[in-house]
């Protein structure tokens, strides 16, 4: 199951302002989370190790991950069995509202909603709130 493609993002970039990355930044802080917190699947773990070691250490961020070891996918294989569960009852329904809502992007275009740099500074914005739904998650499940 895919969860998110950058390429839809960057085939809608209105110009060339952006690089097609931007459009995976959402989608990198993301998975950086998940990565930072024990969530990708074994597979993962024994063929990117080094690449995930460099993303708990802040030394690649989630969007690089993405794009060089994902094909710029989120992709339920990617992930654990807690992670794909947290994925599918977070990502879709709430998880692009929070992410529009913490770095005040309307979402009206895809260039604004990609515009958000994809940086450590800007993940540490939004760390708090994946954390809050994956602790609601956790009280549902």
């Amino acid at each position: 199951m895919k969860y998110d493609d950058a390429e839809f993002y960057f085939l809608n970039f209105e110009s060339d302002d952006l690089p097609n990355e931007a459009g995976a930044t959402h989608i990198g802080m993301f998975m950086a989370w998940l990565i930072r917190h024990d969530l990708v699947s074994e597979d993962l773990q024994a063929s990117a190790s080094t690449e995930l070691e460099q993303v708990k250490s802040k030394k690649m961020t989630g969007r690089a991950f993405l794009v060089d070891l994902c094909d710029c996918k989120l992709m339920a294989e990617d992930l654990s069995e807690d992670g794909n569960a947290f994925a599918s009852w977070y990502y879709e329904s709430n998880y692009l509202d929070d992410y529009a809502q913490v770095f005040k992007v309307r979402g009206e275009t895809t260039m604004e909603f990609c515009s958000v740099a994809d940086t450590w500074e800007n993940y540490k914005q939004l760390a708090p709130v994946l954390a809050k739904r994956f602790t609601q998650w956790q009280s549902q499940a």
